[in-house]
């Protein structure tokens, strides 16, 4: 298939919203990009979208014109049961079961715990044996990896009667320390993961967590830059079929070394597209996902970060090469799934996200990690899926510029005041 033929696969999907109203979609959360994107992949496409969110003023997504309706809801942080008790109640609204969907871990959680009442109201995939409760925890995914034999760096499960000495000396350095759930571990360390180098660092750190009855993880870390990190994205239908496949190479992170895509390009890789499919349809995986893989470069392996079980930061990538992950699961679950398709060729396309990678920028900078002519030839090798930006849905951007410069005033104030 030429690049001629992908962007006519590409651009089927924006023509003309449909006479008949169809099968609504209600979006859990949408202070992110995550769902800033899949929202303007279905509102595209004449799906109606009621995005859910517990704090409006933070949800720049809910400012797109693809946005049918708003809808505030309890704090998925502070009271999973009353999102669920909530979603039972809009769920008695509609004249038919709409598609329910997850932008971040928090709300997948929330959908796998309460699958059995929330099925009654809504339609969403149905990967059975609270596998997605499994892999979301990090904890849960290092035991399945373990149970299925894929393959992930070293690790250790650190509680309360772990030997951390023994730990220590098991671990290859450098490691890293994450969370089994992260929002926890934020409270108390003000960051997403922890990076040690020898073994006093390590000690600090789990007895840190150990305090603060934290249930940890400890990792070997697969060495090599940024851009050995590759993404493998796949939908499997309810009949257990991998219908569409995608591969991505990261290029540059946020936070820089352990964070989110800033600039992803789309890389046809049929090595790791092989290994993902095997290991989706080995753990009986349903739905969208992503797994996140590490490539060795010292023996040209790849190694399992993460499993993603909820909607992707790069839907605008997936758009731009014919392939919208969250228009072909909507697809398929109302009963009317599209041909498949399997990217398997180079678009060109990249996902970029101009604020982020320019801070993460900076940060290569400093650090010595990248040369400008490093970061700007990539750059200029892609085509830009922005992952805010976009000139029928210009608002968002504008939400997001204020949110921005909001949180520097506010910087500059607390600075100003100190002195």
């Amino acid at each position: 298939m030429n690049l001629e033929t992908i962007e006519l696969h590409y651009n089927k999907f924006y023509r003309g919203v449909t006479a008949i109203m169809q099968t609504p979609v209600v979006m859990l959360g949408a202070n992110f990009y995550t769902a800033l994107g899949a929202i303007r992949t279905l509102g595209r496409r004449g799906v109606p979208v009621y995005a859910l969110d517990y704090h409006f003023p933070t949800a720049y997504a809910l400012a797109s014109r693809y946005v049918t309706r708003k809808i505030h809801c309890p704090d998925v942080n502070q009271d999973e049961t009353g999102l669920a008790e909530f979603l039972l109640e809009l769920g008695q609204e509609f004249s038919e079961k709409p598609v329910l969907m997850a932008t971040a871990d928090n709300y997948a959680l929330t959908v796998s715990r309460y699958s059995d009442q929330l099925s009654k109201y809504y339609i969403f995939p149905d990967t059975g044996n609270g596998l997605l409760e499994k892999i979301i925890d990090k904890k849960g995914l290092a035991l399945v990896a373990e149970e299925f034999d894929l393959r992930m760096p070293k690790t250790f499960i650190v509680d309360q009667n772990s030997n951390l000495e023994e730990i220590t000396k098991s671990i290859p350095y450098p490691c890293i320390i994450k969370p089994a759930l992260s929002h926890k571990f934020v409270k108390v360390f003000r960051q997403k993961c922890l990076f040690a180098s020898d073994s006093t660092q390590l000690i600090s750190a789990l007895e840190t967590a150990r305090d603060s009855n934290l249930e940890v993880m400890v990792q070997e870390v697969i060495p090599g830059f940024d851009d050995q990190m590759y993404v493998f994205d796949v939908y499997v239908d309810r009949e257990g079929r991998a219908t569409h496949t995608f591969s991505g190479q990261k290029l540059r992170q946020f936070p820089i070394n352990f964070g989110s895509s800033t600039l992803t390009r789309q890389f046809y890789d049929p090595a790791l597209i092989e290994l993902g499919l095997d290991y989706m349809l080995r753990i009986n995986y349903r739905g969208y996902g992503e797994i996140e893989f590490k490539k060795n470069p010292k023996d040209g392996k790849y190694y399992l970060i993460e499993i993603n079980a909820r909607l992707s930061t790069l839907n605008v990538l997936f758009d731009r090469c014919g392939i919208p992950f969250t228009y072909i699961m909507y697809r398929d679950l109302i009963g009317e799934p599209l041909a498949p398709y399997h990217l398997a060729e180079n678009t060109g396309w990249a996902f970029w996200h101009a604020y982020e990678d320019a801070i993460s920028i900076v940060a290569y900078l400093k650090k010595g990690q990248l040369s400008l002519k490093e970061i700007i030839k990539p750059w200029l090798a892609h085509r830009k899926a922005h992952a805010i930006w976009a000139a029928d849905d210009p608002k968002p951007l504008f939400t997001f510029s204020r949110l921005i410069m909001g949180k520097v005033t506010g910087k500059l104030k607390r600075l100003l005041l100190r002195k």
